[in-house]
């Protein structure tokens, strides 16, 4: 088959453009080069600076979009008029749409598969600004009732995809996003302790990485953390990495509130080649998320050996593989209970390295592409036979 991957928004920038979604599709485009199977790819990227930054292979061929990403009203109206009428020319028989949203408009001969990530505009409206709002209900709605197949990072949002909005399970296909190799390397300790005298963190300190975002539930972290401060004296600092996202002023409001600018440290975005380092080196990581469609971040923390205190709420129970303490997204007691307990707990501690090589493995990149083709396989099949049954109908 000729596949399509609609990349557009593959991202190089330093900021939260470069988080989730982008990582899926490099994890996704890089694991294709490795594994492609039968099938021949085109990919749509945006520049040719993208296509400079990914890996040839004989089988994928990257066209460049002109249309910028960083602006959302050109790249929606490239995805929606200009793609696909490429895709007639190319003689796409499976379009990919790896972020929620495909075309309108697709030819009648070309298959769709949508990855879902989350329906977070559905089971948390108020924590995305009106303009996102609008956007997911006036596309991705659309998009995953027209979709052949859906794919979708958890069990909790295939769940969410089929009572949400009527999506039979026959049509969705649950593919674990993966982790990256980098995040199973060796633990290098000499390393490690340069690291933390570097960042004068040398007492330890509680890592939360990802967007600063109202989803995230970050001020009920920094609530717990000083909470754990003043009940069992805590010396670790609480340490907030990530690019600003949206609706963030609350964030740095609750810790002036609190007094404690001098305990919470925001390094900001933290590019991929630091990132192993930062979990490595910290005493735990702590994702407080109210709502996530996978929770990538924590998978990623458990594959570096690092114990995981997180949300007990949507996939991150699956994210974390059993090895993650799990509590209620609101209980700020508990929460500070939890912090106390992972700071001290060394038998929690020496069962997350064990068990670190087995999370890698379930959530490896070898794992995820040839389900995802497969899911490209079982579209293309749908659609032969959708199609073949239509023109029965039109005979009768």
């Amino acid at each position: 088959m000729h596949i399509g991957i609609n990349a557009q928004l593959l991202s190089d920038s330093q900021n939260y453009r470069n988080g989730g979604v982008s990582r899926y599709i490099r994890y996704l485009l890089t694991a294709l080069t490795k594994q492609p199977g039968d099938n021949t790819y085109t990919v749509f990227v945006n520049g040719q600076n993208i296509i400079d930054s990914l890996a040839p292979h004989p089988q994928i061929t990257y066209f460049a979009a002109p249309w910028p990403e960083k602006q959302p009203a050109a790249r929606v109206a490239w995805e929606q008029i200009t793609l696909p009428s490429l895709l007639r020319q190319k003689r796409i028989d499976v379009l990919h749409s790896p972020v929620n949203v495909r075309p309108e408009l697709l030819p009648r001969s070309c298959a769709s598969v949508v990855t879902l990530h989350d329906l977070a505009f559905l089971r948390f409206p108020a924590v995305l600004t009106p303009v996102k709002r609008m956007y997911h209900k006036t596309f991705t709605i659309r998009s995953l009732q027209r979709a052949t197949m859906l794919i979708t990072d958890s069990d909790s949002t295939k769940q969410d995809a089929h009572e949400l909005v009527g999506i039979p399970n026959e049509r969705i296909q649950t593919i674990y996003p993966c982790i990256d190799e980098r995040f199973s390397c060796m633990r290098d300790e000499a390393k490690i302790r340069f690291f933390r005298q570097q960042q004068e963190l040398t007492e330890g300190f509680f890592l939360y990485l990802g967007t600063l975002e109202p989803r995230k539930n970050i001020t009920t972290l920094i609530d717990a953390y000083a909470l754990a401060r003043q009940h069992y004296k805590l010396q670790e600092k609480l340490v907030l990495a990530g690019g600003k996202g949206w609706l963030y002023d609350t964030i740095f409001a609750k810790v002036r509130q609190l007094g404690i600018e001098t305990e919470v440290l925001f390094p900001g975005y933290v590019k991929d080649e630091e990132q192993v380092l930062w979990y490595q080196a910290a005493t735990a990581f702590v994702y407080p998320s109210l709502y996530e469609g996978f929770g990538l971040p924590v998978a990623e923390a458990l594959a570096c050996g690092t114990p995981v205190v997180t949300t007990n709420v949507s996939s991150l129970p699956e994210a974390g593989m059993g090895l993650a303490l799990c509590v209620d997204a609101h209980d700020t007691q508990t929460l500070a209970d939890t912090l106390h307990r992972v700071s001290t707990d060394q038998a929690l501690r020496e069962k997350c390295l064990t068990q670190a090589p087995a999370v890698a493995q379930k959530f490896s990149a070898g794992t995820m592409i040839a389900q995802t083709i497969v899911a490209y396989e079982q579209a293309a099949k749908l659609h032969t036979n959708a199609r073949s049954h239509q023109g029965l109908l039109s005979v009768e």
